[in-house]
């Protein structure tokens, strides 16, 4: 479990089942954090399946250059695996966000005020197989 003082995994997150959950707080995310991330996606796309993202956000977390660098370097692994991503906050910058993003990757993006969690764990999870 990964419980880092910017990014927590949630109880929902479950690799095996290709649901990456977590929340987003203020504070550090750390290289060692971040390392975990990119595993899940490498291992995605070395299985050749799909990641669906549910990702609580309460502040914008710190990230380092490092890590910002490994993600672009990552990006084409990201884009070809996400299959769905759903934030949910209460910053106007999230639906913005989810707005442009959404008709310009190939995966869905969907915004949720807080207090629709429920809402969007529903729409994470529309059409998958368990």
């Amino acid at each position: 479990m990964i419980d880092d003082s910017a990014l927590k995994l949630l109880e929902i997150d479950n690799a095996s089942e290709g649901i990456l959950a977590y929340s987003v707080d203020s504070g550090d995310i750390s290289d060692e954090v971040a390392t975990i991330i990119w595993k899940r996606f490498d291992d995605a796309k070395a299985a050749g399946s799909k990641i669906r993202i549910y990702a609580e956000m309460s502040a914008m977390p710190k990230i380092s250059g490092d890590i910002v660098m490994e993600k672009l370097k990552r990006l084409g692994t990201i884009l070809s695996t996400v299959e769905r991503f759903v934030i949910v906050g209460d910053a106007a910058w999230m639906d913005i966000y989810a707005k442009i993003v959404n008709p310009i990757t190939r995966y869905d993006v969907k915004h949720f005020p807080s207090d629709q969690k429920e809402a969007a764990r529903s729409w994470l999870m529309e059409g998958k197989s368990l």
